[in-house]
């Protein structure tokens, strides 16, 4: 069985204020193409379809152009779980009736975890995990001990294995696993902690466990448990990364073939560097299309006023510049903080606040700062007479 794992479409995403749906239809038509040319015979969505509970309406046409292709005009067998960025209850709408037409759309399940047979030549068994919070899981086990991302997904999988027959068998996960590789699109919703973080170890007992969350395609551990990445480049951070999906072939005896494919998008996104009047130079000798890609720029030498305007009239997609020193001592060195490496140096409050801005798309007040140093204090405070 020829399987595609894909994950991370986050339909709908803006990008320093560019919208990307024409970028991500890029994309979804050359997997459709793929799809065609390849034969693949199933499908898997591992979570965050669109980038936000209430997608827009661009957002929601696209998903639908795309499963009126797969489903209604390829009928291929798809499956598709909620993810974090998702709501799982809209996104689980009509799965009973869309289930009859081979499309398993899964937001919500009473078990925590939805069970799928195909057959073809030989008998696949797919378990689908939707992304759910703890809490959910510690209400359906009837467990008060589950409190942690990793003792939810070890109750589900222990679940699983009690059923689990002597078939190739797939697990569809939208997790944080440990080991991952970050990118900046997920390490503000991962400062906080490590709460969000399952052990790779809870799926070596699967056949293939396709997974989604993590942006970098990457494998975890063993080559059977695997990110797809995400669809586009969604930060300046995934710069280098490879965007595309997953191919598998799954036999009767196991899985037999894992190939990481790669897609061109429709625009690139690039991090340049050098003085100003050298990246304008390089800019003027480019092709015209090349200069239309998603551009990042760190500027070496002394600030200039609208530098971002300035690289505008040559690269009309710049995301954004920052300046860079360099050192000459002991040879050219740039001097350079990542995003990452200035969120460890942040305190507790300016963490949450980054966190609530960005799930919550809220500011906390002055006076709402101030009590949260104050929990703060009385927190630390606790430790220290502890």
């Amino acid at each position: 069985m020829k399987i595609l794992h894909t994950s991370d479409w986050h339909l709908g995403r803006t990008l320093h204020g560019y919208s990307l749906i024409e970028d991500q239809s890029f994309m979804l038509e050359q997997m459709i193409a793929y799809i065609q040319e390849e034969n693949i015979e199933l499908l898997i969505i591992a979570g965050d379809v669109y980038d936000k509970a209430l997608p827009n309406e661009e957002a929601v046409a696209l998903f639908n152009y795309f499963i009126s292709k797969v489903i209604g005009e390829m009928e291929l067998p798809t499956v598709i779980i909620a993810g974090n960025h998702d709501s799982n209850t809209r996104l689980h709408f009509g799965s009973e009736l869309f289930a009859s037409k081979h499309l398993y759309i899964i937001g919500e399940c009473e078990k925590g975890y939805h069970k799928v047979t195909l057959s073809k030549d030989e008998e696949v068994d797919l378990y689908l995990i939707p992304y759910m919070e703890p809490a959910k899981v510690r209400e359906i086990a009837g467990d008060e001990s589950i409190k942690r991302h990793d003792e939810a997904m070890r109750y589900l999988t222990g679940e699983i294995l009690k059923e689990k027959r002597e078939v190739p068998t797939i697990l569809v996960v939208h997790a944080f696993v440990a080991g991952g590789d970050l990118s900046d699109s997920e390490r503000r919703l991962c400062a906080v902690g490590t709460a969000e973080m399952v052990g790779a170890d809870c799926f070596k007992p699967f056949t293939y466990t396709a997974l989604g969350h993590l942006h970098n395609p990457q494998k975890v551990g063993t080559e059977t448990i695997r990110y797809s990445g995400s669809l586009l480049k969604y930060s300046v951070s995934e710069a280098n990364q490879r965007k595309g999906f997953v191919k598998l072939d799954v036999t009767k005896d196991g899985l037999d073939k894992i190939e990481e494919i790669s897609l061109p998008p429709k625009r690139d996104l690039k991090v340049i560097q050098g003085p100003l009047e050298a990246l304008i130079k390089t800019a003027a000798e480019l092709p015209e299309i090349n200069r239309q890609d998603y551009v990042y720029a760190k500027v070496e030498g002394k600030p200039v006023e609208d530098v971002v305007g300035v690289l505008r009239q040559v690269y009309p997609f710049i995301l954004g510049a920052e300046f860079v020193s360099v050192k000459t001592k002991q040879g050219e060195q740039v001097e350079r903080q990542s995003e990452f490496e200035a969120q460890k140096k942040k305190s507790l409050t300016e963490l949450f606040t980054d966190f609530m801005s960005y799930v919550g798309e809220v500011d906390l007040s002055d006076d709402e700062v101030d009590y949260m140093n104050q929990v703060i204090r009385e927190i630390e405070e606790g430790k220290n007479e502890a």
